[in-house]
């Protein structure tokens, strides 16, 4: 196997990329080796990084930084004399396709005096952002100010992204001027229920848009993203989002309105929307799994979603979870599993339900239910 070629070495190697303790064995190897495993472990290299390796990898970056620039931060006393003739053995920054700020500004917060952050950070900012680097994932830290958009290259830098993460209570300026035109995955978070100055987010055309994850984001602001799609969502998550009944009704509005090729569903339900439900599910066609949050402003109503389901939902969907303050009740449980009769057997996940084990049983018996969770756990798509 050591005879073997780059091309198939490669080939072998992004089989191994989430396996990152046998790839780093392979640097070990030869110089062939470790010059195909070096790439794919350095696509990613904050996706298995400890906290107690933070500094270690920082001092890699500081690396790669110019003479010039290294000179500059010595004589600020903000390198170590060992930073002088120290050289990387690799361009390792330009491997890099996820960029995480997140990590890399706690990295510098950490190992660095409050007043001397903006210097480094500026620095090790344009080791990674510039015309000779290609970032594909882009994960930005809640509250970020610095304005990425300012700094030479930016545009090529992340012409090719396909993954954005960040917090809504960022300065518009930070993105302003980026084009997101490919980008594939978009989370949101917004943990201080702010929402960005101007209405960026809310103008942005996502047309390649495949999943939508967001957290704490105002209905206003997530329609307005579901509206700007062209028809290619397949997932969408929302969760921990204020929903009266109003709100409720335009998110189902738009995601069955918007969305043709959707897959996976996570969202919350009021009684007063059920209906909305049924049109959902009845323009939503490409439906396998559906994570339903009952509502707890008021006691929701499982018989009339179970009724809405095995009426309405379409032969793809067989995947549920269900979770709610107030668990359904074994008999609403029972009608639903007997009305499921000659569909695809489910996978079903429901929080808070108690003896269920006799029942179940026998509707797996009968090929009703393949296989069933009394917890919610994992993935929010992914079931038992």
């Amino acid at each position: 196997m050591i005879k073997l070629n780059k091309d198939v070495l490669y080939l072998i190697f992004e089989e191994l990329q989430d396996d990152e303790k046998t790839l780093r064995s392979c640097i070990f190897i030869n110089k062939t080796w470790c010059e195909t495993s070096i790439p794919i472990l350095w696509r990613d290299p904050w996706k298995s990084l400890k906290r107690d390796k933070e500094k270690s990898l920082l001092n890699v970056i500081i690396s790669h930084l110019s003479d010039e620039s290294r000179r500059m931060l010595m004589k600020r006393k903000l390198l170590k004399k060992s930073h002088r003739h120290r050289n990387p053995l690799f361009s390792y920054i330009n491997f890099c396709r996820h960029l995480n700020l997140i990590v890399i500004q706690r990295m510098i917060f950490n190992n660095y005096k409050k007043s001397k952050i903006s210097i480094i950070q500026k620095e090790i900012f344009n080791l990674f952002i510039n015309g000779n680097t290609k970032i594909t994932h882009l994960y930005i830290p809640n509250k970020f100010e610095y304005q990425i958009n300012l700094i030479p290259g930016v545009k090529r830098c992340f012409s090719e992204i396909e993954f954005l993460r960040c917090n809504t209570s960022i300065n518009d300026k930070v993105l302003a001027g980026i084009s997101f035109a490919n980008l594939k995955v978009l989370e949101l978070d917004n943990d201080y229920y702010r929402i960005l100055t101007g209405n960026y987010l809310e103008n942005l055309s996502l047309h390649f848009l495949q999943i939508l994850s967001a957290s704490r984001v105002p209905v206003k602001t997530l329609t307005s993203l579901i509206e700007n799609t062209n028809g290619n969502l397949i997932e969408i998550k929302i969760e921990y989002v204020s929903h009266d009944g109003m709100n409720n009704k335009k998110i189902i509005q738009a995601i069955y309105q918007n969305c043709p090729n959707l897959k996976y569903l996570k969202l919350l339900f009021r009684n007063s929307n059920i209906i909305e439900l049924e049109n959902l599910l009845i323009n939503c066609q490409h439906l396998v799994g559906l994570f339903v949050i009952g509502s707890t402003a008021d006691v929701f109503d499982w018989d009339k979603l179970f009724e809405t389901l095995t009426r309405s939902s379409p032969i793809s969907l067989f995947k549920f979870k269900f979770y709610s303050y107030l668990p359904p009740k074994l008999e609403s449980l029972k009608l639903f599993f007997d009305n499921w009769k000659n569909r695809h057997p489910m996978l079903l996940q429901v929080s808070r339900m108690k003896n269920t084990e006799d029942m179940v049983e026998k509707y797996k018996a009968e090929g009703i239910i393949k296989k069933y969770k009394n917890c919610l756990y994992g993935k929010d798509f992914a079931w038992t």
